[in-house]
Order: C-alpha cells, then sequence, then structure tokens
C-alpha cells in the first residue's frame, strides 16, 4: 500500500479499514460512486421525497465534504437519478476544502477519486491561517453563491441529520429561542444567500448512527474528521461529546441507532414543520429584494411594509432566522428588536451584522459594515458637455445648459435644493437615511441643480 493510503485511512472509519486497504491500490477502478447501489429500508421514502421536491430538468448540486452524512447524500441522489432517469448533466457535487489541517489534502485526494467521472467541483481556502466555524460558513456560502449561480443550480442539497438538527436545537434554546427555535432546520427552505437556489436536506429524519450503519452496510467510504470530537472548538462540539450523549442514556427504548428521546424529537419536528410551512406560506412572510448599491459593500438588502400590530417576535426571530441573523438573539432582545420596530416611525437597531432600519412605515433589513450608511462617496466628475455621462457602470443625462461646468456627485449634508437641506428634502420625500449618501446629484457650488433618483 502506498504512503498516502495509510494517511488518508487514519480518518477513516474503522469498520470500512479492511474494504479500503484491498481496494485503495486500483483507484477508481474498483469502488467510487458510480459502483455504489443504495439498498437500505424506506429508501423509497427519500426516494419520493427527492421526486416531490426537484423536476426532471433541474439542476441539483450536492455539497459534500467527505463524511459519512455527506456521502450517503450524495449517492442517495446519484441512485435517484438514475432510477428516475433524470439526466446526470444536471447533477453536480461540490467539495470546499477549508485548508487548515494536513488531512483536508487527503480528503480532497479521496474526494476525486469517489466522484471520479462526475462533475465535482473542488474549492479550496486560499488561507491557512485556522479560523472559527462562523468564518468557515461564511467562505462556503460564498462559494456556494459563484458556482450555484454559474451553473444555474435549482437546489442546492446539504446533508444535515436528525442528529445535527437536535443539536442545533439545543444551541438555540441556550441562546435564547422562542418555538421556531425548535425547528432549527427545515427540509427545504429558501437562504438568503443563495437567491433563486432551493435548500433541500433529504436526510433530516435519519440520526448520524442509522446513517453510519447504511454506510457501512452498503460498503460506502467515508472519512471520519478528527476536529468533530474537539470538544474546544464550539459549544455544538461540546453538546455533541459530553451533553447530549449523557441526555441518550436516560432515554428509555434504546436501540442500535437511535432510542425514544430522538424519536419524540423527531415527531417534534414533523408537527412544527407542517405548521411553519403553512405559516411561511403567508404574504405576512415575503421580504422584498431591494436593488444594492455597489458602494453599501451589503451582503443582501431587503425591504418590507408591514403594519405595527403584525411585528410580533414571532415574526422578527422567524425574518432574523431566514436571514441567517438569529444566532444569540435572547429573548429580552427579541423583544426589544420588536417593540422597538412596533412603537417608532424611524430609526435603526444594529445586531449580528445586520441593520434593521424603520423609515415611514417600511422595515429595511440589510447586512453590512456598521456605520456603511454614514460613508460618503469622495468621486466627482466636472461635466463640460451636454449628453450622457457614463459612471460606475449607469449613464446619467446632461440636458440643461445651466448644468454645464457643474459637478456629478454624491450629495452632502451642506448641500441645499430648492431652500431644503439635503436631509430636509430626503425626509420630505421619503427617503431611508441608509439611502441618502448614495444618490447621484447635479451640483454647483452646493446649490442641487438635478438628483438623480
Amino acid at each position: 500500500m502506498c504512503k498516502s493510503s495509510i494517511s488518508i485511512l487514519f480518518y477513516w472509519n474503522i469498520s470500512n479499514l479492511i474494504f479500503m486497504t484491498k481496494t485503495w491500490k486500483n483507484i477508481g477502478t474498483i469502488w467510487g460512486i458510480k459502483k455504489t447501489k443504495l439498498t437500505f429500508a424506506h429508501q423509497q421514502i427519500y426516494f419520493e421525497l427527492l421526486k416531490n421536491k426537484v423536476w426532471p430538468n433541474e439542476k441539483v448540486m450536492v455539497a459534500v465534504s467527505g463524511g459519512a452524512d455527506s456521502i450517503l447524500t450524495a449517492c442517495l441522489v446519484y441512485n435517484f437519478f438514475l432510477e428516475k432517469k433524470y439526466d446526470l448533466q444536471n447533477l453536480f457535487f461540490i467539495h470546499c476544502n477549508h485548508n487548515t489541517r494536513p488531512g483536508n489534502a487527503h480528503d480532497e485526494e479521496f474526494m476525486r477519486t469517489f466522484f471520479q467521472g462526475t462533475q465535482l467541483i473542488i474549492v479550496k481556502r486560499k488561507n491557512s491561517v485556522k479560523s472559527n466555524e462562523a468564518e468557515f460558513r461564511h467562505w462556503r456560502y460564498g462559494e456556494f453563491k459563484i458556482y450555484t449561480k454559474k451553473q444555474n443550480i435549482n437546489h442546492i442539497v446539504f446533508w444535515h441529520n436528525l442528529t445535527d438538527r437536535i443539536e442545533s436545537t439545543f444551541l438555540n434554546l441556550l441562546r435564547g429561542a422562542n418555538i421556531n427555535g425548535l425547528l432549527a432546520m427545515q427540509t427545504q427552505e429558501d437562504h438568503h444567500l443563495l437567491p433563486g437556489t432551493k435548500v433541500l436536506r433529504p436526510i433530516l429524519s435519519l440520526t448520524k448512527d442509522e446513517i453510519t450503519h447504511i454506510c457501512n452496510h452498503n460498503n460506502i467510504p467515508f472519512i471520519m474528521d478528527p476536529t468533530n470530537a474537539d470538544t474546544t472548538t464550539s459549544l455544538r462540539n461540546k453538546l455533541r461529546n459530553k451533553v447530549l450523549p449523557e441526555l441518550y442514556k436516560l432515554a428509555n427504548k434504546q436501540t442500535a441507532t437511535s432510542n425514544s428521546f430522538i424519536e419524540s424529537m423527531k415527531n417534534i419536528y414533523d408537527a412544527l414543520e407542517k405548521s411553519n410551512e403553512k405559516m411561511l406560506n403567508s404574504e405576512l412572510w415575503i421580504l422584498n429584494f431591494i436593488k444594492q448599491s455597489p458602494h453599501r459593500n451589503a451582503k443582501f438588502a431587503y425591504e418590507r411594509e408591514i403594519a405595527p400590530q403584525d411585528v410580533t417576535n414571532e415574526w422578527v426571530m422567524q425574518v432574523m432566522k431566514k436571514l441567517d441573523s438569529s444566532n444569540n438573539i435572547t429573548t429580552p432582545l427579541l423583544k426589544e428588536r420588536t417593540k422597538f420596530l412596533q412603537e417608532n416611525d424611524s430609526g435603526y437597531k444594529y445586531f449580528n451584522t445586520t441593520y434593521l432600519f424603520k423609515s415611514h412605515g417600511k422595515i429595511y433589513l440589510i447586512s453590512g459594515p456598521k456605520l456603511f450608511r454614514e460613508k460618503t462617496i469622495a468621486t466627482q466628475k466636472k461635466i463640460s458637455t451636454l449628453g450622457n455621462i457614463a459612471r460606475e457602470g449607469k449613464n446619467y443625462e446632461i440636458e440643461k445648459k445651466e448644468y454645464l461646468w457643474a459637478v456629478l456627485r454624491f450629495p452632502k449634508k451642506w448641500d441645499i435644493f430648492k431652500k431644503k437641506t439635503r436631509n430636509e428634502w430626503c425626509i420630505n420625500q421619503k427617503i431611508p437615511v441608509f439611502q441618502r449618501n448614495f444618490i447621484p446629484i447635479v451640483v454647483k457650488k452646493n446649490q442641487i441643480l438635478k438628483i438623480f433618483k
């Protein structure tokens, strides 16, 4: 056996060691996703779930880490495509290499081998310095956004499972959450960082032990990530390795892959998801995109016109969760944000890199750098001819001679328009505070001659 195979096997589940020792020498010829044919209890139920969510001509991308849950998810979707005779040209896989430990290179080699002959995308983080999970997640979703857009993906499939969901529920409860915090994640949902692409989690009802059992039964190889056992890296790992195992021991009916506590949580999730799906289909939860200014550096921008009586703790929490900005929102903080939106006609609050603006009855949700709204743009252009002026990808029509030798720029506080200050005019026009520094104007000696809305 070559040296590279030994280092890779160090991370693999020990039950697959003999199987892999026999096959690693002939990489890409004896095993791989193309050679895998799944057989496990209730498999057709999961195929039916995929059939109800994914149409024949839609494009699907499966995120894969190499762990048992992601490899099983990939095999499930691949076998579903084969059984339903979907076009495999519409199926992609994506692996994100965090580049923080030596094992990452071996993981990548495993992925290239197992997914040989498929449309596999591998992206590698340039910075090899260790970071926190939140930053890793932000980087991954940035890559997902790039490639889902590039390939016109309709669905991105994640490997989250029932054990992950229970962990997320406890994390939400520790941080402070209401009934929506119990739900944690859903089988299918929209994600604000992936506009136009549905997030799908087909194995959300399987535990990690059930997943490992299915992989072993089907001789499906996978990678063990040693950092998942390190309780110093995250609160999730502490829950996963110390707290929840002790709780599971207290449950009544124990089986090899589940227990009565886990089954109870599964029943709760089923009921909550049905209720939540009905609620989210209501117009009350629809957010409208705002065209983003290139000067804001915002990850997302939405607006919603809503009556004060419809702003509830539940509404605020669900919206923040939908925007992936609900981490560390305690119950007192949630109530404070809700009260602000109910009682104020204008103002703003900032939390988790997200602004909550209230202006003239509308609520705006923008994720961006703190105080971005106060940023001013120094760029300007002297107007010397009539006609179109192109600036930063936009055309501005200069049609009056009085504009000659004026300046095309963005507003400043002391600018005057029709005897009103910039702020007075913006208030009168119901322009939100975060937009006021980014409105192109024609100005001469601080007198505004024209405003481009």
